[in-house]
């Protein structure tokens, strides 16, 4: 039976225990800075070609005015936001309706960066999540509680507070973003890059629910904590890599890609009104569900 008190206790403690321990500590830092690699790679181009135009035009002296300095860094800037929405397209091979939403509706810098972090969030998961039960099951440090509640709230319980350990670690490096672009980029007003940020956050923790669902799961089969990050990061990675380089060989193969929440990722970076991003969505909360429902049974059933 779930206990609504039970649950917010174990999931408190998860998160204040994620903030404090090692491992929690070690996610923070791997995220914030993964994050702002790929942060720095989609916006690198554009400070390059800016900083090329300033040393072009401090040589030229009197010779170039203001006024021209400033059209030949708009007209850079449109070219750089023209290659970076043929990156995009290069990536995730979208529609054009779609490339048309994070290139031109969308600040196309903003949609670059996501994209990215699209790629990274099954490793943000998994890093913050790995170790929902595993520790504690292997310590027999859970039969203490067992005295006290339910197995569905532990499991439960556990989970929502690794997710929301993962939605304040996230927060945070998007904080960090949002103001790292509005001081960096020029290109885009402000606004609607943090605009677009904070859409972009609120997809993203969408998208690494079921990751996190999957760690709870795989957390609960194992005794190790290393061995259930290692588990963890082949089912989220290796699979879709495998499924991949079968695509390349027989295009139909990349089908199988739908089998896993990976291959509705790009979904969630539709538009609002569009069918296929509210198909995401229920593909992320069915995905998260199965795998919870999967874990749970396991761990009802299982030694402490």
């Amino acid at each position: 039976m779930l206990r609504q008190a039970h649950l917010k206790l174990i999931a408190g403690h998860s998160v204040r225990h994620g903030v404090r321990g090692g491992a929690g500590l070690v996610s923070i830092l791997l995220t914030m800075v993964v994050g702002l690699i790929l942060a720095n790679i989609a916006i690198w181009p554009l400070d390059a070609v800016n900083k090329t135009i300033d040393k072009t035009v401090e040589r030229a002296g009197d010779r170039i005015s203001d006024a021209e300095r400033v059209a030949a860094h708009e007209e850079v800037n449109r070219e750089v936001v023209r290659v970076t929405g043929k990156a995009i397209d290069w990536l995730i091979e979208p529609s054009q309706d779609q490339l048309d939403y994070l290139t031109k509706d969308k600040p196309a810098f903003v949609s670059a960066i996501l994209v990215l972090l699209f790629l990274a969030t099954p490793l943000f998961s998994c890093l913050g999540g790995f170790n929902q039960t595993s520790g504690d099951i292997a310590t027999r440090g859970l039969r203490f509680l067992l005295i006290r509640t339910e197995r569905p709230n532990i499991f439960i319980g556990r989970f929502i507070g690794t997710y929301l350990f993962a939605a304040l670690v996230n927060l945070l490096l998007f904080a960090v973003l949002a103001a790292y672009l509005a001081a960096k980029v020029k290109v885009h007003p402000s606004g609607d890059m943090v605009l677009w940020m904070l859409q972009g956050y609120l997809r993203l923790m969408l998208f690494s629910l079921p990751y996190i669902a999957i760690c709870a799961w795989v957390s609960c089969a194992i005794e190790s904590s290393f061995g259930s990050l290692v588990i963890a990061l082949m089912l989220t990675y290796l699979l879709p890599i495998f499924i991949g380089r079968g695509e390349a060989i027989e295009e139909k193969v990349g089908y199988l890609q739908f089998l896993t929440p990976w291959g509705f990722k790009y979904w969630l970076l539709q538009p609002a009104t569009s069918g296929y991003f509210w198909g995401g969505v229920l593909a992320m909360l069915g995905f998260t569900a199965v795998f919870l429902v999967l874990g749970l049974r396991y761990f009802e059933k299982r030694d402490l």
